[in-house]
């Protein structure tokens, strides 16, 4: 297991994840690049998180809300 050098266990990137699932719902109203863009920023939000397992899931919230703003 990668431990990052730190001896804690390194979780996996989330942003692909996170990307996959953005573009899927918002890719035919919302240019692929604003929503990387978006998701990149959201998740540089949480960086600092002691507890990463939901990370992703709040990244994924707040980049919603922000395209949701955009596609209007």
């Amino acid at each position: 297991m990668d431990t990052g050098g730190r001896g804690e266990p390194r979780a996996p990137d989330p942003l692909p994840g996170l990307r996959k699932q953005l573009v899927e719902e918002y890719g035919t109203g919302v240019p692929e690049e604003t929503i990387v863009r978006v998701a990149e920023q959201s998740l540089k939000e949480f960086q600092g998180a002691r507890i990463r397992e939901f990370v992703q899931v709040f990244a994924w919230r707040r980049a919603r809300q922000r395209l949701r703003r955009q596609a209007r």
